[in-house]
Order: structure tokens, then C-alpha cells, then sequence
């Protein structure tokens, strides 16, 4: 008797039943290697889209910011000059240039600093190193200080990595706070604007009196717009200068 077809083709041919399996494979393996070469592009297009609305995003958060500092530091601005002058410098910075300064000063700026929200890396990166929005304001007298003194607090963002100069001798400080002076330096004033400017402000980083140009500079954090005019921020910063300049005139 001879066996039927089913099982001549089941025990005589063993490799038709591998055949089928491999067969049965064949389209698996086919799909997924077409999923793997599409998402590639897909991931592309997802993270271009992701970076160009954090942008888009960023960029409106950065003007919004930097309107507010601009409105609250115009109850300010006139104590330093008659006139000023707006460039925005980017999205991350606005300079302000008072053309015609007051007495004692002989020019004077503000720059506005914002975090870079715009780039979603370098934000992340500097607001984990301690870095916000701050104001810097710079002045020059009509008359030179006649020595120099610099205080910093080690964790703002702008503070020096650099030691002072040769002639700067280390001076002791409110709160501990690094400071160095030339000798001779009328250390009283500087001292007094300090703490005046930490409690106006959220922060002061830098503080900064030389000879040389730029006379006076004064970095900080602003504070919340209704907690403190910045008409008071910038007095106490014409204050310093005023006895800096040797001018008690107020005019």
C-alpha cells in the first residue's frame, strides 16, 4: 500500500514545512524594516517643528519680558538724562543710550539682558549656572573717581572668573560678599548704595567703581515692577556717582 499524498509530502519532503515557515516570515520582517526607514524622517521633522515653535514661542516671551522691564524702567530714566535712545540688540538685549546726561554724569546706558528663551539649550543651560534677566547700567562722570573698588556676589551670573588687578587689596564687605579696593579708596558711599540696591532690587551681581572708563557699573536683577519704582533704583545709583564726582549739587 502506498502512503497517500498528505503524508509522502509531510515525511518526504521535511524541507516544504520549513519552506512554508520562512515564507510566513518573509513579509515581517519586510514591514519593519520599511517602519525603521520612515521614522527617521518623521523624528527630523518632529524635533524641527519642536525647535522652530520654542523659537517662535521664546521670541514673543522675550519681547513681552523686556517691554516690561523697558515700561518700568522708564519712571527712571529721566534722573539720568533728558533723552534716550532704544536699540534692541536680538531678542536677548535692549540698549538704552541717554544722549544727554545730568549732572554729574557725562554719558550713561542701560542694557537690558534677557535669558536666551528663545534657544531652548543655551536657556536650559545658563538658567541651570544661575542666569535671569538683569539690568546693567553704566556711567561716566564728568569727573573721574579717583580710585576703584569692585564688589561681586560669586554666584551671579556676571561675576568675574578673574582675580582683581595688581594694587587691589581685598576690603571687608556686608554679608561677606568679595570686594577688593585700590588704597585710599572712599569705601562709605560704595557700601551704602549696596545695600540700598539689594533691597530695590532682586539682586545686585556687580558693583564696580575705576578711574577709567566705564566709571560706574552697576549690574542687578529688577525687581517685581509693583514692588519698587525704579525711579528709587536709579536714584541711589546718581547718588553714588554725585559723591563719587566730588558734586553735591543734585541739578
Amino acid at each position: 500500500m502506498q502512503p497517500s499524498r498528505g503524508v509522502t509530502a509531510a515525511s518526504g519532503f521535511p524541507w516544504a514545512v520549513r519552506g512554508r515557515s520562512l515564507t510566513a516570515t518573509q513579509p515581517v520582517r519586510t514591514v519593519a524594516a520599511m517602519s525603521l526607514d520612515g521614522l527617521g524622517p518623521a523624528l527630523l521633522v518632529g524635533l524641527l517643528a519642536v525647535v522652530m515653535l520654542w523659537f517662535a514661542f521664546g521670541t514673543q516671551r522675550n519681547i513681552r519680558r523686556g517691554n516690561e522691564i523697558l515700561t518700568w524702567l522708564q519712571g527712571g530714566l529721566p534722573q539720568l538724562g533728558s533723552r534716550t535712545t532704544l536699540r534692541w540688540l536680538g531678542s536677548s538685549a535692549v540698549e538704552l543710550g541717554i544722549a544727554e546726561a545730568a549732572a554729574p554724569l557725562r554719558d550713561a546706558e542701560v542694557v537690558v539682558v534677557l535669558e536666551p528663551r528663545d534657544v531652548g539649550l543655551l536657556w536650559a543651560y545658563g538658567r541651570a549656572r544661575g542666569r535671569r534677566d538683569f539690568v546693567i547700567v553704566r556711567a561716566n562722570l564728568r569727573r573721574a573717581p579717583r580710585f576703584g573698588l569692585q564688589v561681586v556676589d560669586p554666584h551671579g551670573w556676571t561675576a568675574p572668573r578673574d582675580g582683581p588687578e595688581d594694587g587691589w587689596e581685598p576690603i571687608a564687605w556686608p554679608d561677606g560678599f568679595p570686594a577688593h579696593a585700590t588704597m585710599g579708596a572712599d569705601v562709605a558711599p560704595a557700601r551704602e548704595a549696596w545695600a540700598h540696591l539689594r533691597k530695590q532690587s532682586d539682586g545686585v551681581w556687580r558693583l564696580a567703581i575705576q578711574p577709567v572708563v566705564p566709571h560706574l557699573e552697576v549690574h542687578l536683577r529688577p525687581p517685581a515692577p509693583a514692588r519698587v519704582p525704579a525711579a528709587w533704583l536709579i536714584e541711589t545709583i546718581r547718588g553714588l556717582a554725585v559723591r563719587l564726582a566730588g558734586d553735591g549739587s543734585e541739578g
